[in-house]
């Protein structure tokens, strides 16, 4: 499905996150907004891999299209595992910004994880690979305030498995002894912001005790088992 124009993005207020929100940023999600719903039925019409890392190269693609598809004014690329100057961690998928006197550095990224019977589906949360974690400690995005997560939904459904990373991120609160990370339970837990046909959308905000700030998430779970 492909529209004209984007919509103007409502994301969460300053003064519930402390967080001034980039024009650009907005752009981005308001893009993203409008055509992630279609990503579904064009991955399963392809039938083509249930790997992770394929399916964010189908998902770049897929927005590329859509990109160079649209009429609406959207001067970005998305990239697959961007490389950054001082980082030698790439997350899944980044987004620059398509002018010569802009240094090619993410303005924005994604972490993307599966949710499967087949997964280590706590790595959306914590872990060595953990998506969250990742941020939180800085290895993911240091020099941004607002990134994003992909949930590949590959079993059972996204409110399933929305219940259960609140739940992991309880336990990791509760359970914590690690010193260098703070995890602080309900105030980091996932709230929906909207039910878009095959993705649930939602956001969180996370402490950086790294560098003593905060890092506001906006999640995707894209329902890859049927379409809607």
């Amino acid at each position: 499905m492909l529209k004209d124009s984007l919509p103007s993005y409502q994301s969460p207020k300053s003064s519930d996150f402390s967080v001034e929100q980039d024009v650009e940023v907005n752009l981005i999600l308001s893009f993203i907004d409008n055509y992630i719903s279609d990503f579904s039925g064009y991955y399963l019409s392809l039938n083509d891999s249930e790997k992770e890392n394929r399916i964010s190269d189908l998902l770049v693609h897929y927005l590329e299209i859509c990109k160079d598809e649209s009429k609406g004014y959207f001067p970005f690329r998305f990239s697959k595992n961007p490389t950054q100057t001082k980082s030698t961690k790439e997350t899944d998928i980044g987004i620059f910004v398509r002018t010569r006197n802009r240094k090619p550095i993410p303005i924005f990224e994604f972490e993307a994880k599966r949710f499967s019977e087949t997964s280590n589906n706590k790595e959306y949360v914590c872990g060595i690979r953990g998506g969250i974690e990742r941020f939180k400690r800085g290895h993911h995005s240091s020099h941004l305030k607002v990134c994003g997560m992909f949930g590949y939904v590959q079993s059972r459904t996204s409110l399933e498995w929305i219940k259960k990373v609140n739940n992991w991120i309880e336990e990791m609160a509760e359970n914590n002894t690690d010193e260098s990370i703070d995890w602080t339970g309900s105030e980091e837990r996932l709230i929906m912001e909207d039910s878009l046909p095959s993705v649930e959308k939602l956001y969180s905000l996370h402490s950086r005790k790294s560098s003593n700030d905060n890092i506001i998430l906006w999640h995707f779970l894209i329902d890859l088992l049927c379409i809607n």
